[in-house]
Order: C-alpha cells, then structure tokens, then sequence
C-alpha cells in the first residue's frame, strides 16, 4: 500500500514514482556454452544473487515493475533467451555461471517476479551498433520487499543453450511504479 503524500496545493496522491533500476555483470572469459536451465553470472566461485538496490520507496514498500530491458555488449549470431527471476532476498543458494539453477524449494517462495527476455523473437530486439537490446514484453509484476529491505535480487536464467561470448556484458533495467 502507498504512503499518501499531501502536495503544496492540498492534494493527496499515493505512488506515482517512476525508478529506472540497473544492475550489470560481465560474463567470464570464455565462449562455453550454456544449457537450458543454467545460471547466467559473472563467476562460477562464490556466486551471489545481482543486486537490484532501491526497487521500494522504503523498506517493505512495493511496486509493479512495468518495463525491463536486456542491454547485451554482443550482437551474436544467436540471440538470448533469459530469465530474470527476482527474489525478494539476498539469501539465496546461488549456483555458479554455467551451472544448473540451485534454488531451493524454500527460496523460490520469495520469488516475487519472473521476467523473460526473449531474444529469439525479433519483434523483441534492437540492434544497436555491436550491442543488442531485448525488451520483455508483459511485464507487469507487482512486487513487495521483504520487511526491513527496499531491494530486489536477480538470477539470470538460461531458457534454450546460448553461446556466449567471452567477456560478454549484460546489463538489466527494470522500470518500476513504486507506491
């Protein structure tokens, strides 16, 4: 629920906050390539969840989050297929780049939204100069923070075997609503 706000003009309004969040990783330096259900992430040593910091206006806040773009640095032959899954905890079990998904059955019930980049429909993709940007489509997830955190964590999921490039940077904007 938004906290209502009283303008200088005597009005109440309640959300109305539009927040750009980014978070970005760079891939490791090699070309292996993935399998359907593999994390996606910087290092396959002590791997954690990529931080999506401010997502509320305060701690346990919410928000819908409308819009999300994939910022990839490689405009490869094939393009990506991902999952952002986002969680509204740090403490998550990780598995490393490359590496099938570890999640617990107990984490996923602090997943708070799912959002799929799909590279492979081109209605979804813009090529700019080297670089690719995928939009998700349907966003629309509202979303709570966990009491005590204003912030979101992502796992980035492989849906179909992409080969990357070795390097490769990946950044991820979500566009939210807060209340």
């Amino acid at each position: 629920m938004g906290v209502p706000v009283e303008t200088a003009d005597g009005r109440l309004t309640a959300g109305g906050v539009t927040k750009i969040v980014t978070a970005e990783f760079v891939r490791l330096a090699n070309a292996t390539a993935y399998t359907a259900l593999d994390v996606v992430g910087p290092n396959t040593a002590n791997p954690v969840a990529l931080p999506f910091p401010s997502c509320a206006r305060f701690a346990g806040g919410t928000g819908i989050i409308y819009s999300a773009l994939l910022i990839d640095s490689v405009d490869a032959t094939t393009n990506p297929n991902f999952d952002l899954v986002l969680f509204d905890t740090r403490t998550l079990t990780v598995a490393g780049d490359n590496l099938i998904s570890t999640i617990t059955d107990d984490e996923a019930t602090h997943c708070v939204a799912a959002i799929t980049f799909n590279g492979t429909d081109s209605t979804n993709v813009a090529t700019v100069g080297g670089n690719l940007i995928i939009k998700a489509i349907n966003v629309g997830q509202a979303f709570k923070c966990a009491d005590g955190s204003m912030n979101l964590w992502g796992v980035v999921i492989d849906r179909g075997g992409y080969t990357p490039a070795s390097g490769e940077r990946f950044t991820f904007k979500i566009a939210i609503l807060q209340d």
